[in-house]
């Protein structure tokens, strides 16, 4: 047998987060050099997915470091049929699902933007059935004096995260270090049922993956993105008819045709996942499954501090599946 083989005697921990949060640098401080960058059986069907497996402690874990939602060189949908199809391959192969570690920079001074959306997305994939297994791990705390890391997570705790941990989810706080990482590893989540809402909805339920509620969410982050676009394009395209200077006109010009460009991209993509009139209709009188993501628009930090930086204001084994076996919009 593959020594890298993933079997159901394995502790499965999923890493998640938005690019830059940290996750392998958490993942390479819990292996601390004892695991490899493998991709055994998942890695031609998930390609941004990368599978580390090592043994801590005599029990064997693998770790899932999973792509941000702004990923650069992916669309946000390939990364969630990407997720979509571990977690469906999981479960199909009766694998253990440990834990669920979401990993938020404590250095960002405001929940906006990519934060904001990689957590709608977590929330809308993890549903509340899968809420007692999540860990909210912060990070980055070397980057902002400790007085200033803590009002944050207050004040995260008291508004977008206050539903994640009445459903049951942890929270923690990483060092950077091996003992840090370890510690987390060791906490015993309150457990709940060994899955997600996402694969329940595929799998039990035979949902297309964008008549999910990540495929919900997503869609709806992708029309409001859209609509913040062309503003940007209308604002860029009046900006230049007031300006005189010809090389300042043609730089505006060039702005706004990117942006129509892009836009033009997106409305593409949002044809692709947009939902049959009868499922819309369904969606609409439905109780949603996951639990809500709360807080003032692109919230700032409140700044309790003297420091000078900005803060926020306010059965038997299954064969490997398929990307194109999970039902898509594509």
């Amino acid at each position: 047998m593959d020594r890298y083989e993933i079997t159901r005697s394995d502790k499965i921990i999923i890493v998640m987060g938005p690019t830059g949060a940290g996750k392998s640098t958490f993942i390479n401080y819990a292996v601390e050099g004892e695991g490899e960058s493998i991709g055994h059986g998942l890695k031609s069907y998930t390609q941004g997915i990368i599978i580390r497996k090592t043994v801590i402690k005599g029990e064997s874990i693998v770790f899932v470091d999973t792509p941000g939602f702004n990923d650069t060189e992916k669309s946000d949908y390939d990364i969630l049929s990407e997720i979509a199809t571990f977690l469906v391959q999981a479960h199909e192969n009766q694998f253990r699902l440990e834990k669920i570690l979401y990993l938020h920079r404590v250095s960002d001074n405001r929940m906006a933007g990519s934060p904001l959306r990689n957590l709608e997305l977590f929330a809308s994939l993890c549903g509340n059935v899968a809420l007692p297994s999540v860990i909210i791990v912060t990070t980055m705390w070397s980057l902002v004096p400790e007085t200033v890391g803590e009002e944050r997570e207050k004040q995260l705790r008291e508004t977008f995260w206050r539903r994640l941990e009445e459903g049951g989810c942890e929270i923690a706080r990483f060092y950077d270090n091996v003992d840090s990482a370890r510690q987390i590893i060791s906490l015993s989540p309150k457990r709940g049922q060994d899955t997600t809402l996402l694969t329940q909805e595929l799998v039990e339920e035979g949902r297309r993956l964008n008549a999910t509620e990540a495929g919900i969410m997503l869609n709806k982050q992708l029309e409001n993105h859209i609509k913040d676009q062309k503003e940007s394009s209308r604002k860029l395209k009046r900006l230049s008819q007031q300006q005189r200077n010809p090389a300042a006109k043609k730089q505006l010009v060039s702005e706004a045709n990117a942006i129509e460009e892009s836009i033009a991209q997106k409305v593409l993509r949002l044809r692709k996942m947009r939902l049959p009139f009868l499922d819309t209709i369904r969606r609409r009188f439905s109780k949603s499954k996951a639990p809500l993501i709360e807080g003032p628009s692109n919230q700032q930090f409140r700044n309790n501090s003297t420091h000078s930086e900005p803060m926020l204001s306010g059965p038997p084994r299954s064969t490997p599946l398929r990307l194109d076996s999970i039902k898509s919009a594509r």
